[in-house]
């Protein structure tokens, strides 16, 4: 643990490389019985944070390539030529570091789109404002998929009947826009489009 702390000092590589070796390394030493993952993950973003912390969660991103993550530690630990190469881990290391950036942008794309929304269509009917809220909630996938009669009712809690006449007034007002299919079918999806700013710039593309 003593010569990690000191390499960790006197490294001056790009930090995603150094945080992919630290962490590397701290993992295969394993100094403690429970609890290495853990402090192996805040070890890196101990690192990051000395130059710039990172916009997103480095646990969640190992979380959705955990088998990936556990075959990229061993191939990193592999003896070559005398030594050890710790190319695959880092290389997994920074595949997963590009899909958490990817991942974080499109987040904040989403919550852009969502506020810009309400901003938008201010003053809403309030039982259409909280399944709006709840379409948001359950995240850019299902805002996606637009919402009918049917489910609009459910997350009411009222009749078929009032859901479509709360949906027509949705549509009047002009936040959500009808699909083309027809009867009881006809599915509604909200209207989420590009704003200006006041020097007459175009925000962030909202698609997501």
């Amino acid at each position: 643990m003593q010569e990690l702390l000191s390499s960790l000092e006197s490294d001056d590589r790009p930090v995603p490389i150094r945080a992919a070796v630290a962490h590397l390394w701290f993992e295969s030493i394993h100094p403690f019985s429970d609890g290495n993952g853990r402090i192996g993950r805040a070890l890196v973003e101990d690192v990051f944070a000395q130059d710039a912390a990172l916009p997103f969660s480095l646990s969640r991103q190992i979380e959705a390539d955990k088998l990936g993550y556990y075959r990229a530690l061993q191939a990193g630990r592999t003896v070559s030529g005398g030594h050890i190469d710790a190319t695959p881990f880092v290389l997994w290391f920074l595949e997963r570091l590009t899909a958490g950036i990817s991942e974080a942008e499109a987040e904040a794309r989403f919550l852009v789109a969502r506020n810009g929304f309400f901003l938008r269509f201010p003053g809403l009917p309030p039982r259409s404002e909280k399944v709006l809220r709840r379409l948001f909630a359950e995240g850019a996938q299902r805002v996606s998929e637009g919402i009918s009669a049917s489910p609009f009712a459910k997350m009411a809690g009222v009749s078929l009947a009032t859901a479509t006449r709360d949906l027509a007034e949705l549509e009047a007002r002009g936040a959500i826009l009808r699909g083309t299919e027809g009867g009881r079918s006809t599915r509604y999806m909200l209207h989420l489009s590009l704003e200006r700013n006041e020097q007459g710039q175009l925000g962030m593309p909202l698609e997501f």
